[in-house]
This record gives C-alpha cells, sequence and structure tokens, in this order.
C-alpha cells in the first residue's frame, strides 16, 4: 500500500469540494416527474463519485478569480454552442446534425459533447454566452438537456443489445469514458432503471477490462488502453453501486505497474510504446500516467485502493520516462506519434496534460520528496518561458485548479531545464539538452516501427523514425507548433538521409526495418553516441548513421550512404520553419546569403553557416550544400483526413547535402552547433573542438578536445581513437583529471560479452555490475557483459596513470637513388648512417597523443629490431624530435621528410633481437600539452651499421609510446 505523503491533496480533501459544486444539483431531479433518485447520499459509492466530480471540476473553485477566467469563457462558450445546436433525430438517427449515428466516431463525439455540457453544468461560474439568460451552472433545463441527450443515445445505438462495429475503441473507451463522466456529473437526475440501462452497456461492451476487441476476437489489453478500460469498469461500478465491478477494476489495473520487456507499456529505462512498436510516451504514455493518477486519487483510502507495491514504478516513471520529453512545458514531437498531424493536439496542448498529471501524480506519490519533486517539475513547465499562456488556455478549469496551489506557494521552486542526455534503448529514442537548447532523435529497428498512421492520421509520416532530428530553442519554442507539419517537406526532415522517391499516403505504416544497430551509449547522464544502421523502405537505400551529443554541439556523421531507387537522395541539415514572414539571415563562411523568398543556390562552403536565431553548422573538410529559403503551402487535411481544409503557408530556410541518385559509399560529417551566434560560429570553426576520427561502414567516432571526450559507434569489430573492441558496439569515454568514466552498450543486443580495449592505463574505481577488467595495465581491458542489458550502457571508471600508443603512422626513407621512393607498406623500418649515397635510411613515426588528456610526465618510445649487417654487431642509435607530423605514410620519401631536432635520448642495439627504448619525454610532453599529434624519428647520429625494426604492421613487436600521466 502506498505510505501516502502527509498534508497532499487527496480524495478526503477533494470530498469538501465537491460536495459544494454539487449542490446545486440535488433539486434538480425534480425535473424528471415521478422519477426516484438513483439512491440514498453519503455512503461510499457517493464519496466515490463526488471525488471523480471533483476530479473532473476542480472542485469548490472561485469563479470570480480571473484566474479561471479563460477557461471558464470557453467552457461556457462551448457548451452555449453544443446545447443550442443539439437537435436529436431518430430519422436522422443523430444527436447533433451532421453527425449520423451509424459512424461510431460520432457516437462517441455525442458522448463527449453531453460530457462536456454536463461539466458545464457542474461547473460554479458558468454562463451562458448567447444572451440566453439560461442557466448552465446548476441549471435545470441544461441538466434535463444532457440527460436527454444521455437516453437518446442509449436507445439509438448504445445499448446492451447493439454490436460493435469500426474501431473497438469508440465503444470499449471513447463513449463509455465520456458516458459515464457525463452521469456523473448528472447523477441526481437520473433514476435507478437509467443507470441500469447504461450500465448493462457498458458490461456488454466491457465485461472484462483485461480484453479489449479487435475485429470479431478479443485480445489482452495493454498499457493506456488497459488504464481505460479499467477506469471505465470503475465508474460504472460507482455508478451501478456494483463491489465487484469496482474490484476487478482496481485489480487489472495490476498488469500494467511491472516493467514490459517486450510489446505494450512502461519499460525499465523509460522508454513506453503502445501499439507494439510504437513510441507513443507524449499521447498513450500520457493517457496511462494521466489515467493511474486520476484511479489513486479515486480510491485512496477506500475499500479499493491500490495496494500493489508495484504501482511506485508509475510514480517513478515521471522522472525517468516524462520528464526528459517535457521542454518548456511543450512535448517533444518525437514521442507524439500520429498525434503530430492533429492541428488541435499540439505539443504544448500534451505537455500541458503531462504537466496536470504530474501534479496529480504528487498528490499520491509515495515519499514527501517525489511529491515536492513533481510539484516542482510542473511549475518550472507551466510558468517558463512562452508555457503559461498555452496552458491557461487549454487546461480547463480542472487542470487550473490542479495548478493552482502550487503556482500561488513561494516554497515551491520551478525546477530549470536540466542539462544532460537520456537514452531511450527500448524505443530508439534519445533526448540531449545543453544550455537554451535540446535535441531530441527519432529512429526505427527490427524493434521499433518506422512510424504510425491510423484513422486517417499522420499520413505523411513517412521519415519521422529514419534518424530525425528535433532541434528546440529557448529562443523558439513554437517552431513545431506554428503549422510545421502540413507545411515542411515531409522528405526533407532534418537529420535524415533519405532518397525522395514519392510514396503514398500511409506508405508502410507500422513497418519495421531489418536492422538490429540502432541505439548508442551514454555517459554519466551528460553525453551520448547514438547511431543508426539505416534502410529505407521502397528502396535499396542504406546508411550508417551517428549522432554524437557533446556539450554545446552535435556531431553528426554518415557513411556507406549507398543504393536507391534513382531519385535524389539527400542528407537533411537543416529544414527550418520561419514563421509566416521570418526573414532570418544565412550566412555562409562569412557571407550573407540572400533573403529573397524563392532563392536557392549550391554552395561551395569552406568551412561553416549560420542560421539567424538557429544556431551554426560546421562542415570539417567543407562540403557543397543545397541551400534555399522557401515558401511552402499545406493544410492539416493534406496529413489527417479529419483535418481543416484551410491553407497554411510558412516560411522555410534549408540546408542539404546530396548524395546523387545512385550513391555507392557516400559520407557526410557536419557539427550542429545551438544557439550559437554567427562570431561565435565563426570561432569555432576558426578553432574547433570536434575532430572526426573515423567515418566508415564499420566504425564512426569524433573526439571533443574541450571535454576529454572521445565517442565511437562500432558496426563492426576494429579500432578507433585509442579504443578496440571485440564486437560491434557502442562507447563513450572521457578523461578528467586523471579520471576516466567510461560507457558501453550493444545496441543491436546481438552479443553476450563485449571485450574493449584501450591504450589507457591505470586502476579501477568502480564499476557496473557486469563489467570485469581483465587487465589494468599498461592498457585497460575490460570485459562487458551485454547478454541482458537491452541495449542499456554499462559504466566503469578508472584512475588513469598511462598511456600505452602504437603509430598512427610509420615508415622508413632512402637517399640516393632511392631518394623519391616510398616505403610506407613495408613491415619493417629500417636505420642507418652510411659514407656512401643510397645507403643512409632513416625512420619516422607518428603518434597521435591528442585523445589522452592529462600531463606527461614521462614519455618513453619502444622499438624491437637487431643489427644486419655484415660489419659488426652492434649499433647506436637515437631518437629525434620532429615538429612536422603531418606526413603521409604513404607519401614521405627521402625528399619530402621532415627534418629532425637535436637528438633526445640514444640506445643500443645487437644481432639479438631485444627492445630499444628511448627516453623521449621533453618533446613528447611538449606536444601532448598542446593537443598535438607527436612525431618522431629513429637515426644514427655517424655513421654506423644497419638495424631492421618492427613496424606498426607487426601484431607482435610494434612500437610502442609508454606515457606516464599525472591528472589533467
Amino acid at each position: 500500500m502506498h505510505e501516502f505523503t502527509t498534508g497532499r491533496l487527496g480524495r478526503r480533501s477533494f470530498l469538501t469540494a465537491a460536495a459544494l459544486t454539487l449542490a446545486p444539483l440535488t433539486g434538480a431531479a425534480q425535473l424528471l416527474a415521478g422519477a426516484t433518485p438513483a439512491a440514498a447520499a453519503d455512503d461510499a459509492y457517493d464519496t466515490l463519485r463526488a471525488t471523480w466530480g471533483a476530479i473532473l471540476t476542480g472542485g469548490s473553485i472561485d469563479p470570480s478569480d480571473s484566474g479561471y477566467a479563460t477557461a471558464l469563457s470557453t467552457l461556457s462558450t462551448t457548451a452555449t454552442g453544443l446545447w443550442n445546436s443539439l437537435s436529436p433525430s431518430a430519422s436522422a438517427n443523430s444527436l447533433w446534425p451532421g453527425q449520423p449515428l451509424s459512424v461510431p466516431a460520432n457516437m462517441t463525439a455525442g458522448y463527449k459533447q453531453l460530457a462536456t455540457m454536463a461539466t458545464a453544468y457542474a461547473t460554479p461560474g458558468t454562463v451562458t454566452t448567447d444572451g440566453s439568460g439560461r442557466v448552465l451552472y446548476g441549471g435545470n433545463a441544461l441538466g434535463a438537456a444532457v440527460v436527454a441527450g444521455l437516453d437518446f443515445l442509449h436507445a439509438q445505438v448504445y445499448n446492451a443489445g447493439a454490436t460493435e462495429s469500426g474501431n473497438w475503441w469508440e465503444w470499449e473507451i471513447g463513449s463509455p469514458v465520456s458516458l459515464t463522466n457525463a452521469a456523473v456529473h448528472v447523477h441526481p437526475l437520473l433514476t435507478t432503471t437509467q443507470l441500469d440501462n447504461y450500465a448493462a452497456a457498458i458490461d456488454h461492451f466491457v465485461p472484462d477490462p483485461t480484453l479489449n476487441r479487435y475485429g470479431t476476437a478479443r485480445t489482452t489489453s495493454t498499457g493506456a488502453n488497459r488504464v481505460d478500460l479499467c477506469q471505465v469498469v470503475a465508474l460504472r461500478g460507482i455508478l451501478g453501486r456494483n463491489s465487484e465491478r469496482l474490484t476487478t477494476a482496481a485489480a487489472a489495473l495490476s498488469d500494467v505497474f511491472p516493467y514490459v520487456t517486450t510489446g505494450d507499456g512502461l519499460y525499465a529505462d523509460g522508454s513506453f510504446v503502445q501499439h507494439t512498436s510504437v513510441p507513443y510516451t507524449g499521447t498513450y504514455g500520457m493517457v496511462l500516467l494521466r489515467g493511474l493518477a486520476m484511479l489513486f486519487q479515486l480510491l485512496e483510502s477506500s475499500d479499493w485502493d491500490i495496494t500493489d507495491p508495484a504501482a511506485a514504478h508509475i510514480h517513478d516513471s515521471v522522472d525517468s520516462a516524462f520528464a526528459p520529453w517535457v521542454w518548456n512545458g511543450l512535448c517533444m514531437d518525437a514521442v507524439r506519434g500520429r498525434a503530430i498531424s492533429r492541428s488541435t493536439e499540439t505539443d504544448f496542448y500534451d505537455g500541458n496534460l503531462i504537466a496536470q498529471a504530474v501534479l496529480r501524480a504528487a498528490l499520491s506519490a509515495p515519499t514527501t520528496d517525489q511529491a515536492t519533486r513533481f510539484r516542482s517539475l510542473a511549475k518550472g513547465w507551466i510558468t517558463r518561458g512562452d508555457a503559461y499562456a498555452p496552458f491557461t488556455g487549454t487546461a480547463g478549469v480542472a487542470g487550473i485548479a490542479l495548478a493552482r496551489p502550487v503556482l500561488d506557494d513561494s516554497s515551491v521552486t520551478p525546477a530549470p531545464e536540466p542539462v544532460g542526455h537520456v537514452q531511450f534503448p527500448s524505443m530508439d529514442r534519445a533526448v540531449h539538452r545543453g544550455e537554451g537548447w535540446a535535441f531530441a532523435l527519432a529512429m526505427s529497428s527490427a524493434r521499433i516501427a518506422r512510424y504510425e498512421a491510423m484513422n486517417g492520421e499522420n499520413l505523411h509520416g513517412w521519415h519521422t523514425g529514419d534518424g530525425v532530428g528535433y532541434l528546440y530553442l529557448d529562443s523558439g519554442l513554437g517552431h513545431y507548433t506554428d503549422g510545421y507539419w502540413p507545411t515542411v517537406d515531409p522528405n526533407r526532415l532534418p537529420g535524415t538521409t533519405v532518397d525522395t522517391l514519392a510514396l503514398a499516403d500511409s506508405a508502410r505504416t507500422g513497418t519495421r526495418p531489418a536492422a538490429t544497430w540502432v541505439g548508442g551509449a551514454s555517459l554519466s547522464g551528460r553525453y551520448g553516441s547514438v547511431g543508426m544502421d539505416f534502410r529505407q523502405y521502397g528502396s535499396t537505400l542504406g546508411a550508417k548513421k551517428s549522432w554524437f551529443c557533446l556539450g554545446d554541439s552535435v556531431a553528426c556523421l554518415g557513411a556507406d550512404i549507398t543504393g536507391g531507387s534513382g531519385a535524389e537522395v539527400v542528407t537533411v541539415v537543416e529544414n527550418r520553419n520561419l514563421g509566416a514572414d521570418g526573414t532570418h539571415t544565412l550566412t555562409v563562411d562569412g557571407a550573407a546569403q540572400s533573403p529573397t523568398l524563392g532563392w536557392s543556390d549550391t554552395l561551395d562552403v569552406a568551412g561553416w553557416a549560420h542560421l539567424e536565431g538557429v544556431g551554426g553548422y560546421l562542415f570539417p573538410g567543407g562540403a557543397r550544400v543545397q541551400a534555399a529559403r522557401t515558401a511552402r503551402t499545406g493544410a492539416w487535411s493534406d496529413i489527417n483526413t479529419a483535418g481543416t481544409t484551410d491553407t497554411v503557408t510558412r516560411r522555410y530556410a534549408s540546408l542539404c547535402l546530396s548524395h546523387g541518385t545512385a550513391p555507392s559509399a557516400g559520407s557526410y560529417a557536419y557539427v550542429l552547433l545551438p544557439g550559437f551566434s554567427a562570431a561565435r560560429t565563426a570561432r569555432r570553426a576558426a578553432s574547433p573542438t570536434v575532430t572526426v576520427l573515423a567515418n566508415t561502414a564499420s566504425v564512426q567516432a569524433v573526439r571533443d578536445t574541450s571535454l576529454g571526450l572521445t565517442a565511437a559507434n562500432f558496426f563492426r569489430t576494429g579500432s578507433a581513437g585509442g579504443i578496440t573492441v571485440s564486437a560491434p558496439c557502442s562507447v563513450v569515454m572521457r578523461q578528467r583529471g586523471g579520471r576516466l568514466v567510461i560507457g558501453v552498450s550493444d545496441p543491436s543486443r546481438a552479443a553476450s560479452t563485449v571485450t574493449v580495449q584501450l591504450v589507457l592505463g591505470g586502476s579501477l574505481v568502480s564499476a557496473d555490475s557486469g563489467i570485469t577488467v581483465t587487465r589494468s595495465s599498461p592498457a585497460i581491458t575490460l570485459t562487458v557483459d551485454v547478454s541482458d542489458a537491452a541495449g542499456a550502457t554499462r559504466e566503469a571508471t578508472f584512475d588513469v596513470t598511462s598511456a600505452t600508443l602504437t603509430p598512427m603512422a610509420d615508415t622508413y626513407v632512402r637517399d640516393g637513388s632511392y631518394a623519391d621512393t616510398n616505403y610506407g607498406t613495408a613491415t619493417t623500418l629500417v636505420v642507418k648512417n652510411a659514407t656512401g649515397s643510397g645507403f643512409s635510411r632513416q625512420a619516422y613515426l607518428a603518434f597521435d597523443t591528442t585523445g589522452v588528456f592529462g600531463t606527461v610526465t614521462a614519455a618513453a618510445l619502444s622499438v624491437h629490431g637487431f643489427v644486419s649487417d655484415s660489419g659488426g654487431t652492434s649499433a647506436t642509435l637515437a631518437a629525434y624530435p620532429v615538429a612536422d607530423a603531418s606526413w603521409s605514410e604513404s607519401g614521405m620519401t627521402w625528399n619530402t621528410r621532415p627534418a629532425l631536432g637535436s637528438a633526445l635520448s640514444s640506445s643500443s642495439a645487437t644481432t639479438t633481437k631485444s627492445t630499444l627504448t628511448f627516453d623521449v619525454t621533453r618533446h613528447v610532453a611538449a606536444q601532448a600539452l598542446l593537443r598535438r599529434p607527436v612525431g618522431l624519428a629513429v637515426a644514427e647520429a655517424a655513421p654506423g651499421l644497419a638495424v631492421v625494426l618492427d613496424s606498426g604492421e607487426n601484431a607482435t613487436h610494434p612500437p610502442v609510446l609508454h606515457l606516464d600521466l599525472a591528472g589533467g
């Protein structure tokens, strides 16, 4: 049983409010001549009914409080209009004109509209807005109209003798939810016979809340649908004074409390899935949280109180599942499914409902700390930025009544938007937050559907699971709210690499690609590596895509872009909604581009671009970019058959990278700088902090020197950035102050263990369960058990004391007639100082120390070799600094070799194979401090014998640079 917090506004606190709210209704029963009141007052069922009525109306509000003015006016206007247009017609089989009840959706609409009228009837402060002087709150005529409407629908369509048709949801959830809500509000006007009739209809369509009907066969109900069905049965039990129905409803809720591992419901990692494979935190998940919070409040302290200890998961989900997806009061579109195509249900609408659900969850939170946290979260969402106006406009009277005590309580501190990174492996989603911005990713895999279109909704959602990157900014919260979805080019969604072939409405809805490598690793809840083995439906196009979520930037890589249908393949860097008349300046490499609407150009970008009010874009190594400024017109009906046909026009600025019509092994690299000014973008381009370490079909990796962070997505076994792995995986590691933290995951869920070897050495500080350190020095090696991780990250922390590096390049050069010959592919390095032309040789080595963070206190170069010369048995070699480490292993010759500095140290070789060690601290420490690659050479200072050394191609004895480190 919940150990509820003291002082919370629970069911008992609502009773007084409910009694005051429902007081005007008691005399209205006289409207029905000869009617017998449904039941005597003051028993358990009346108590529950009063509680539910107060939940729905807000209880005993003060209608003179200006905070309710907008909500009361909206409710009054809507109820007045519905009342005026109410026109029951048996011949037309409709309750309202134009809504024939032969269409099940119109039956549900009818019940919803009656519930709205009933809510106005039960809410203090509602008044007619047509000048008629009729009474809404407690008005006899309005109450009678609602009752008559309920009876009409019962007689015409929703009764125990009817048969389901069309969408099962209309019969089992949509209609009975509104029916029971309306009946609660007008309960004193209903006879026992009427209540029995309504109960019989509900029992007919919802005999068991653990089941729902798909077609003609009942299946187990899950997730939000289970909660809704339990609400229907619980309210039917209250209205029908039936303990068994209430007991059944309360017991059936227990199935939604445990975490699931497949299919519908909440996952331990915070994911929420509905319809088997669709991420739906913002809609179905919100319905689940909201419904449970209401039922917890309703049943608390009653004979049907929720006592299942697993119910704590629901309260825990506020932080793990819902809070990451609410941004300044709106719910991110990446988890709203087909709701993005509903013009009346915006991201703010769903965000408002989540805020209300969180406030209500605080009333039943198991601990005081949790309740305080929930109120703080909700207060921050409601009051921050532009969120308050949409909240007061759409929350309704009950929502405002729920929020007012928290908003007015100065002891409740609004929680700020957090900075950090959260992976949701079980629904192929991730969200990353920086200062003043958030970036959400929506992907798909063999586990998660590309998108969902249903009931005529989300007709063009084709690519919304193909790696869309949603960028939210403090400076433009309404970007996706403001006519985005009916006007954006659905083949040009930011972050996607897409074959732009034409697709039919709802094409391949609900399908899942064959790829399993989708997900990534997070590090300390702050940074993340996200990747996707992308496969497009309707096309042979595939690609490897990665997003590395860093401190103030997101590095985006693509490789192995291959295939297609013959249409153009593009990667969309940006496609920003500029509003109805936006003229945001686009700057490329310091030059402002044309502000003219309709402008487009293909630009050779040397380093960077910037879009006013949005941020910067870096293109390492340059890029050819298709830039455009367009106006796009559409209607909500284009993407939702129930949407308005009124057209909407919005302006867009886009940046795309074309891969042609039949790419083979195409690639791209760019870095997003959210919120950056043009000047700051230019400075970052001149001194970049992010380096691309690898971008191939096997591995994509970056290093952020400002953070001391290296991140890599290994689609196959391999090495990058000082990390070598035994199986496909994702790795993020950060070295700071002598402390290394590493996170490892298996997004594909194909391996049982992954072995990770680093170039760093040290001692283990801590490790998650499942991590075994098999070696700490000279190189850390850890084995990660990922067999039951479900794509989640395992972390370990080390104190780093050393690094052991092998060459990123090595070769030797020879003079005389060989002065233009390259020996980069040789498996050995030869050194000799000869008096005659054509016999002198020098070895060059380059080491990447840029990923070694900390102070180098000692550096030793070790090479393995022997004297191979008939002229003697020993030779002295010296190590030299080489200032230029940018030479190419396959391009260096004697004539192009960089100059040597003064000798650093020497070592002797003999005819016996052995390791030669050179102290190179002076040069290496200085270069490492500057985060530069290190160049070294091995040569003879005076004429001597030929010495053969093993090169980096030798797996047993490659050259090694060993570093001793102190905290950086």
